[in-house]
């Protein structure tokens, strides 16, 4: 898959997912962010274990108390085993100390113009370079989660077809 390839396939499951964002937009800045990081949660759940050994005990690892149970873990691993690319890492760190920030805040009214957040969003380095600085930075998370949530599901579709095999499965070891 080339470049162009690559981003017109992204941009379609960008316009896919635009009726979900245009109704999370409704939502309250708490729920926004914890929501927003359970779907790319989910995505680097799929691409982690579609990259693993076919063993039905993977799903395991994801499960409480283990090894890729956080969101944190899970975007360590896929960067770590280039399984995104690491502007989507970057990006994918910030958004969950935003959601930290959101989830274990005890402010009632925290929410998207708190500076510390601002402070995140203006650090994220993906999603179009068109959103004016000017935008809500409600919006601005939004569509960053959305352009990195669409790179996830092409990465995930390519990564179901074209799984290179592992060393124990070219070597045989486990026959």
């Amino acid at each position: 898959m080339d470049w162009s390839t690559f981003l017109k396939e992204v941009e379609e499951k960008i316009d896919e997912l635009q009726p979900f964002w245009k109704a999370f937009e409704k939502e309250s800045d708490r729920s926004v962010a914890i929501l927003a990081t359970c779907l790319l949660d989910d995505s680097l759940e799929r691409i982690i274990g579609l990259s693993y050994v076919k063993d039905p005990h993977v799903k395991s690892l994801f499960k409480n108390d283990h090894i890729l149970q956080s969101y944190f873990a899970k975007i360590n691993i896929a960067y770590f085993s280039g399984l995104i690319p690491t502007v989507v890492y970057h990006d994918l760190k910030l958004i969950c100390e935003i959601r930290n920030k959101f989830a274990h805040a005890v402010v009632a009214d925290l929410g998207f113009t708190n500076e510390a957040i601002v402070r995140r969003i203006d650090k994220f380095v993906f999603g179009p370079k068109t959103i004016p600085a000017l935008s809500a930075p409600k919006t601005r998370f939004i569509m960053v989660v959305s352009q990195i949530v669409g790179v996830l599901q092409v990465l995930e579709n390519f990564l179901s077809k074209t799984r290179p095999p592992h060393l124990v499965e070219v070597l045989r070891l486990n026959e």
